[in-house]
């Protein structure tokens, strides 16, 4: 039947599997939250009527609300890595100390976005800490730019073998650890390119830069699709 072709088909079990975890879920929302955000904008430019422009305005911070509950606990892996990397004397110097942090910083930026949440709840007085939003984005600026560093370094690291590298790949085992370094490489420019968008958002979210809505929503779409990707991936039927 095509209903049982259609229930069973190995990519839509995979999707709700896929969706059956709340970072995923906060990842899908995140996305949809800067494709609001940037869509808002698309129609200000296009001359779209003022209810489309603030409906995806609306939408863009209903996503937004929705993603601050995902995240209530989130601050703790972080922690949690932090201490693992202090802990950790056989890492290399420049690598421990951004992984240190990095946590730090992220952590520190979804704490203060737990009480931003809990205002929006009504739970914190609105009044109170008005530059709450403002210090959490410098310490996930600084969780940024300690990342940024850390795939620096270890690119520089990876090109350092690759160039000392003067044999010629001629057996397997030779082939597998080029292979291996040129992967690892990849990744460490990919989530170079990751962390140099975000701290793009971050630094207009912060004044520092004054990029339009559009800039910054086209930003935060590619680095969530980014972090789907890898999500996606990773996820097992």
């Amino acid at each position: 039947m095509v209903a049982d072709t259609i229930i069973y088909h190995p990519t839509l079990t995979k999707l709700v599997k896929f969706w059956d975890s709340t970072p995923k879920r906060e990842k899908s929302f995140r996305l949809l939250a800067y494709l609001s955000r940037f869509l808002s904008y698309y129609a200000y430019r296009k001359g779209y009527s003022k209810e489309t422009i603030d409906m995806f305005k609306g939408l863009k911070n209903h996503f937004s609300f929705i993603r601050k509950g995902m995240r209530f606990f989130k601050p703790i892996p972080h922690l949690q890595t932090a201490a693992k990397a202090y802990d950790n004397q056989l890492m290399d110097p420049v690598l421990q100390a951004t992984t240190i942090i990095r946590n730090l910083g992220y952590a520190g930026y979804l704490t203060i976005d737990s009480v931003v949440f809990a205002k929006m709840l009504g739970l914190v007085d609105s009044k109170k800490w008005p530059n709450l939003s403002t210090y959490a984005s410098r310490f996930w600026l600084l969780g940024l730019v300690a990342g940024i560093i850390h795939s620096l370094r270890i690119i520089s690291q990876l090109s350092g073998y690759k160039r000392d590298s003067t044999t010629v790949a001629t057996d397997e085992k030779a082939k597998i650890d080029e292979k291996s370094i040129s992967k690892q490489l990849y990744q460490a420019k990919r989530k170079l390119v990751w962390d140099l968008l975000d701290s793009f958002i971050a630094l207009n979210t912060l004044n520092y830069l004054h990029f339009t809505e559009g800039d910054v929503g086209l930003a935060g779409v590619l680095t969530s699709l980014f972090g789907l990707e890898d999500m996606w991936k990773s996820t097992t039927v």
